[in-house]
């Protein structure tokens, strides 16, 4: 099942589902990515990561007594170091390159959700914006060397602080992507050696749920 099938049959089910449970709430966030790139680095190099922010809301719908199903659109700040030369950094032949892009992106996230805890799911759709690359002071647009989407899973796990209304919470989440952002298309009969860029990382955020 597709991203497109899962949020349309998601959207059925907050729609005509009978549930008793059925109730809305909202929640407003912003994070600390720190992120790199998976897959295969150029030749000579290693992906080392950088760090973000990331900004957020979701709209949570109870299915059941501890299922929770949320729509969340966001924005991230992401992308990795590509360091080509000596791994140890002995030599001064190092040379790090800065990749930096800008996403919107439109997630559903699944929870099992506890009277303090929760663990949960999902996939986000994300729309890149911009993608910069920046070495020895200087920076050029190379938003063109990237796909203008991506697709990413993540595992997430948070702890919810009661404070009254709102509440808090903190979350922590691996994110991994599924597609190969790198635009170049590999020739299948040449032997040249062809980078694979995925996205990757780790968040951490902060935020707070009100009722609606």
């Amino acid at each position: 099942m597709n991203f497109y099938k899962i949020i349309i049959t998601s959207l059925f089910l907050l729609l005509f589902g009978q549930n008793s449970f059925g109730q809305f709430d909202a929640s407003i966030w912003c994070g600390l990515n720190n992120a790199s790139f998976g897959g295969n680095p150029p030749e000579d190099a290693n992906y080392e990561s950088i760090y973000g922010l990331g900004f957020g809301a979701d709209l949570n719908y109870q299915l059941t007594k501890d299922v929770i199903i949320s729509f969340e659109p966001s924005f991230n700040q992401t992308g990795s170091d590509i360091v080509f030369g000596n791994e140890d950094r002995i030599l001064d032949t190092v040379k790090t390159f800065t990749i930096k892009q800008n996403y919107f992106g439109l997630g559903l996230i699944f929870k099992i959700d506890t009277k303090r805890f929760y663990v949960g799911t999902g996939l986000s759709f994300q729309l890149l914006t911009s993608a910069n690359l920046e070495y020895e002071s200087a920076e050029n647009d190379i938003k063109d060397r990237f796909l203008n989407y991506d697709i990413v899973s993540f595992f997430n796990v948070g702890y919810k602080i009661p404070i009254g209304t709102p509440n808090l919470f903190i979350e922590l989440r691996y994110i991994q992507g599924l597609l190969n952002i790198n635009s170049d298309e590999p020739d299948l009969n040449s032997e040249i050696y062809i980078a694979n860029f995925k996205s990757s990382g780790l968040k951490l955020l902060v935020g707070l749920t009100f009722p609606i």
